[in-house]
């Protein structure tokens, strides 16, 4: 059987999935600046800063903006 959508639910329905896909995205591009920063602190031989910015997001906002690696959507 086939089904007719109508244009609000087609509109919906894509709105939804470009929603979905957008979080996606933000959440891919967390995680590689998580990476970059925590690889960096490293390689500073910052290892308590990195644990401390596992455990709290002020310190690890502040560090991502120490090191320069804002968020570009903003």
């Amino acid at each position: 059987m086939n089904r007719v959508l109508t244009y609000e639910q087609e509109t919906e329905m894509r709105c939804r999935r470009a929603r979905e896909e957008a979080l996606e995205q933000g959440i891919e591009q967390g995680i590689d600046r998580l990476g970059t920063l925590v690889s960096r602190l490293i390689d500073a031989g910052r290892l308590d800063d990195a644990k401390r910015a596992s455990e709290d997001a002020v310190y690890r906002e502040a560090l991502l903006t120490e090191f320069e690696l804002h968020d570009e959507s903003c």
